[in-house]
C-alpha cells in the first residue's frame, strides 16, 4: 500500500531543496560574478536543468507507471501538457533539447525543422534577467524560434505541477498502481556485470 504522506515529503523535499539551493548559488556566485569571466556560470545552469529534467523524467514515469527508455519523450511531453504548461510545442522543444540532447551530448543542441526550416534555440536565464512573462514562450526571427526560460520560474512551474500531481495520486487508485509499479522497479535494479 503506498504511503501517500511519505511520497508526499520525497517529491517537495527534493523540488524545496532544489529551489534553495539555485536561490543560493545564484545570489551568492552567479549574481556577483556577472560580467566577469565566470559571467553567468552557464556549465552550473546547464547541471540544474539535467537535474531539472531528470525529476520531469522520474515523475513522469510514475505517473504513467513505466520508467522504460521507450516512450520516454512522449511520456514526458504528456507529463508537463498536464502538469507544467498547456504549451505543447515548448515542452516537446524543451524535452528534446534539455533532456536527452544535454544528457547525451553534455550540453543543449540547436533542433531543425524541416518542415518550416526554422531552427530551434534557447535562451536560458537563471531567472530575473527574463521577465517572468517572457518565461517559457517564444521569440521567432526569420530563421528561428527561440525558446525563452528562467530557471528559477520553471523550478516553480514544477513546483506547481507536482502538488497538482500529488492531488491526483491521492485521489486515484490506478495513479497510485502506477506509482507503486514504478517504486517496485527503481528499488529492485541488479548489478549487471559487464
Amino acid at each position: 500500500m503506498i504511503n501517500l504522506e511519505q511520497v508526499r515529503k520525497e517529491h517537495t523535499a527534493h523540488i524545496d531543496a532544489l529551489q534553495r539551493e539555485v536561490k543560493e548559488v545564484y545570489s551568492t556566485l552567479v549574481l556577483p560574478h556577472w560580467g566577469d569571466k565566470l559571467h553567468g556560470f552557464p556549465h552550473t545552469l546547464h547541471g540544474y536543468m539535467m537535474d531539472l529534467f531528470a525529476r520531469i523524467d522520474l515523475l513522469s514515469a510514475f505517473w504513467k507507471g513505466d520508467a522504460s527508455s521507450q516512450g520516454q519523450t512522449l511520456r514526458m511531453i504528456e507529463f508537463m501538457d498536464r502538469y507544467l504548461s498547456p504549451n505543447h510545442e515548448a515542452n516537446s522543444v524543451a524535452v528534446q533539447m534539455w533532456r536527452h540532447k544535454l544528457m547525451h551530448t553534455s550540453e543543449p543542441r540547436y533542433l531543425h525543422d524541416d518542415r518550416t526550416g526554422k531552427i530551434y534555440r534557447w535562451l536560458l536565464h537563471w531567472g530575473e534577467h527574463l521577465p517572468s512573462e517572457q518565461h517559457y514562450t517564444f521569440a521567432e526571427t526569420s530563421d528561428s524560434r527561440i525558446l525563452n526560460i528562467g530557471l528559477i520560474y520553471l523550478i516553480a512551474n514544477l513546483n506547481n505541477g507536482i502538488e497538482t500531481y500529488l492531488a491526483d495520486l491521492s485521489a486515484s487508485p490506478v495513479l497510485q498502481d502506477s506509482y507503486e509499479k514504478v517504486q517496485a522497479e527503481l528499488t529492485s535494479y541488479k548489478l549487471r556485470v559487464y
